[in-house]
């Protein structure tokens, strides 16, 4: 299969759908979180820390020409705001709306995050919390979160110095301005957690719970989690600790 060439700008990354292709399902239909006219074709995998740009469909780019983000059709839908200035974070914060980051053992957060930035959204914050622990059972090390929620004033200010920083505004903005979103360093992670936060990543992927890209050059998992992520009053428990341990060995394979 051949791949489209993308701007030289692009960074290189593997999105839901790669990790889809790589555990060998096809997306036949829609999933909650990419609607149907943001259906991906994903390219090849190959290298160890490396994946092919996946070839995109010309509909996943808007007049121009730059990548349509699906996590934020999502937020629309669910009714999240873009968060302002430091006065629209303060008050959010007041309200509940974001919570800080569950930073303890398992969890560490980048020094260089602003304290005013280490928040997120609760279901996000209950998603960190559980992957952080699980991670910490297998491998007795913390994961640790490089950004979290940001301001479109400060997305504002990050376009000027980095050329390549997401829109503060339209289709193609950054999730991280809903506080929805967080990035997990991989630095520091060995191939094998690396294939096991894959093999865990996956299923919640098929449940539309989550997107995620995995970025190859800035060496990170770039996640988007949604309201649906946090379970209802009554959930009827569910073994995945094997699914997911042997998904991470497919993985490993296949997005290498």
């Amino acid at each position: 299969m051949r791949r489209r060439s993308v701007s030289a700008t692009a960074h290189r990354k593997a999105k839901s759908a790669d990790f889809l292709k790589a555990a060998g399902e096809k997306e036949t239909a829609p999933r909650a979180a990419e609607p149907a006219a943001t259906q991906k074709a994903s390219g090849s995998h190959s290298g160890v820390e490396e994946a092919a740009i996946p070839a995109v469909l010309p509909t996943l780019y808007n007049k121009r020409g730059r990548l349509i983000v699906p996590q934020n059709e999502v937020a629309d839908r669910e009714g999240l705001d873009r968060i302002q200035n430091k006065a629209d974070l303060l008050d959010m914060r007041d309200k509940r709306m974001l919570v800080p980051l569950p930073v303890n053992y398992s969890l560490q957060v980048d020094d260089r995050l602003p304290a005013d930035r280490r928040y997120c959204r609760p279901w996000t914050a209950r998603f960190l919390a559980n992957m952080a622990r699980a991670h910490y059972a297998r491998f007795h090390t913390p994961l640790q979160v490089n950004s979290a929620v940001r301001t479109v004033e400060f997305q504002q200010r990050l376009i000027r110095v980095n050329g390549n920083a997401a829109p503060a505004e339209g289709d193609t903005a950054s999730p991280h301005l809903t506080g929805q979103a967080i990035d997990i360093a991989k630095h520091g992670l060995s191939r094998t957690e690396v294939a096991w936060m894959r093999g865990y990543l996956l299923p919640l992927i098929q449940e539309g719970k989550i997107d995620v890209e995995e970025e190859f050059q800035q060496a990170c998992f770039h996640i988007s989690v949604y309201k649906k992520y946090l379970p209802p009053s009554v959930t009827p428990k569910r073994d995945v600790a094997t699914h997911r341990h042997s998904e991470a060995s497919t993985l490993a394979t296949a997005i290498q």
